[in-house]
């Protein structure tokens, strides 16, 4: 809805009965929450108005952070996760510029404006690939820091501009569509840096206005994957995940989303568990931002592609029917799960780089040489079947989710979540805290996987032990927590049962951790938290509840975007 700033002012002091359907069908129907989102939206464009004009042609896109409730380290290996969006957000007015100058400001202080042209910052020659973006965007970054530059938050929108005009540009250089530039204010109530996708929503919310300024035609799911890949730009090289939670979730339910390709058409919804909520907890521990941190990360990440080639060079059979580690499953090969737990025990527990590459097939030399160029080797070589047993084990929790939300299965929901962050761990801690054994290696042993076999392929196991041997309840090990979060999960635990399940969020190694906890008992959770770890580890106490909200859109009489779409 394209109105003048002034026109938008009156319509937000005065509501309609429409303009209250569209905050209701947004918000939910909390009148305190609505008058909270109307009074934040008239301070921002007031704001708008002064720092460019009250008589701009504007419109209004929101977009929400989003908690990832099942579904750790898979969106990159082609797994599912199952997102909610949060009831926070990020929202933009954007005005159409009639030259390709973008403009930016932020209704938080903190948050310097900029400027910059988008011709002024188009590569040399067209970006013909992924791999070419990832290339030049590699190169910008350092070219970027050899002149002492830092990166700001216009990087985000600079990025998002530049890989949405290379779309539009032809192999000679030449524009098939020119981007226009743009006057933006930001505004909104999502908060940074809590594992709750604030990058992602920025651009999103931008790439919505942008998409409706410039007509820009293209199907949801390859639109969700362009704004994913654009914050390659400031050197993140993620996944679309977090944009599609972002783009397609609906308030009330947690989206079960499929990860490359992004098919928007065959996401599903299920009810978020009713009487619960979600806390993120910050433990006080932020990642470290050094160079082994940031290797071991590409590694862990690396050892998922390199299961696959070991697996496709040991099993031709198999090789034309997988592209990515989630392709080993019983669907897509057609066989049983002692079979897949068989091939998991193929795959080394640990191996140097010199041994795979006299394992993996010279056909996939050229693959190999691409995965092992972007970091060191690990000084205790690859643990692939680890690894391997967390990410397949992890894609199959993802799938099985929604059926057990759908059934409101909460003592199931809260153990696939407990099992996921068990994959994850380095550390373990009793009632009292005390530091108990963990190995991480113990749930893919020779003796562990031969016994899932065996149990499967007998006739004499118990429903429970075949429930028990399912490949959903197979930690894994994976590695990416820290023992101070672990002792935080374990806290949680320990105190509050059946009440409660915790898990780290994001890609882990510090930061933020996820509750699912019964809303009656956040208070209790909140106080045992200050008791047993924010004091013991001089933490400055924060917690943020969180509860599902809507998809990014267009704000609007009536809203426009995804997630108002019909659901399965």
């Amino acid at each position: 809805m394209l109105l003048p700033v002034k026109e938008w002012i009156k319509l937000f002091e005065k509501p309609s009965p429409g303009l209250m359907e569209a905050f209701t069908k947004i918000y939910g129907p909390d009148k305190a929450e609505i008058e909270k989102r109307r009074q934040l939206y008239l301070k921002a464009l007031k704001m708008f108005g002064e720092s460019y004009s009250y008589s701009s042609n504007v419109i209004i896109s929101r977009a929400p952070g989003r908690v990832n409730l099942l579904g750790r380290h898979t969106d990159y290996m082609g797994g599912y996760v199952n997102p909610m969006a949060t009831d926070t957000e990020i929202f933009a007015i954007v005005e159409a510029r009639d030259d390709d100058w973008v403009h930016l400001r932020n209704i938080d202080p903190k948050y310097v404006p900029g400027k910059f042209r988008i011709r002024d910052e188009l590569p040399e020659r067209k970006i013909k690939d992924l791999d070419d973006w990832d290339r030049w965007t590699a190169e910008r970054f350092r070219d970027r820091m050899r002149r002492g530059e830092v990166l700001t938050w216009h990087d985000y929108v600079k990025g998002l501009t530049i890989y949405f005009q290379e779309y539009f540009r032809k192999p000679d250089g030449s524009l098939d569509k020119r981007i226009k530039g743009m006057n933006i204010l930001l505004g909104g109530d999502l908060p940074p840096r809590r594992g709750m996708s604030s990058s992602s929503a920025l651009v999103i919310a931008v790439a919505v206005a942008m998409k409706e300024l410039n007509d820009i035609e293209m199907p949801v799911g390859d639109f969700i994957e362009r704004v994913g890949y654009s914050e390659w730009y400031v050197l993140t090289r993620g996944g679309s995940a977090d944009h599609a939670a972002i783009t397609l979730s609906k308030r009330g339910m947690i989206s079960h989303i499929g990860s490359l390709p992004t098919r928007a058409e065959e996401v599903t919804y299920a009810p978020f568990p009713k009487g619960f909520s979600v806390v993120i907890v910050n433990s006080g521990i932020e990642r470290p931002q050094d160079d082994e941190t940031k290797n071991y990360l590409r590694v862990t990440a690396a050892e998922y592609r390199l299961s696959v080639l070991w697996i496709k060079s040991a099993f031709p059979e198999y090789a034309d029917k997988i592209v990515w580690l989630r392709d080993i499953n019983v669907r897509n090969l057609g066989v049983d799960l002692p079979r897949i737990y068989e091939l998991i025990k193929s795959l080394p527990t640990k191996i140097s780089r010199r041994k795979l590459e006299a394992n993996i097939s010279d056909k996939y030399s050229d693959e190999l040489d691409a995965i092992l160029s972007n970091h060191r080797e690990p000084s205790g070589g690859y643990k692939l079947r680890q690894r391997a047993l967390f990410g397949l084990a992890e894609n199959e929790r993802a799938v099985v989710f929604p059926e057990f939300l759908r059934r409101k299965d909460i003592k199931g929901i809260l153990e696939l979540i407990r099992r996921s962050h068990d994959g994850d761990r380095v550390a373990k801690f009793d009632e009292d805290g005390k530091r108990v054994e963990w190995d991480p290696g113990a749930f893919s042993t020779d003796d562990r996987l031969e016994k899932l076999i065996s149990i499967l392929r007998s006739e004499d196991s118990s429903p429970s032990e075949v429930e028990a041997a399912q490949l959903y309840w197979q930690p894994g090990g994976y590695e990416r927590s820290i023992p101070q979060i672990d002792y935080l999960c374990d806290v949680i635990y320990h105190a509050m049962g059946e009440d409660a399940a915790a898990q780290i969020m994001g890609a882990g190694l510090g930061g933020d951790v996820e509750v699912l906890v019964r809303t009656e008992k956040i208070g209790d959770l909140k106080r045992v938290l200050i008791d047993k770890y924010f004091e013991k580890y001089g933490v400055e106490p924060s917690m943020t509840t969180v509860r599902p909200g809507q998809g990014a859109c267009l704000f609007g009489i009536p809203p426009k975007g995804p997630s108002f779409k019909s659901s399965s």
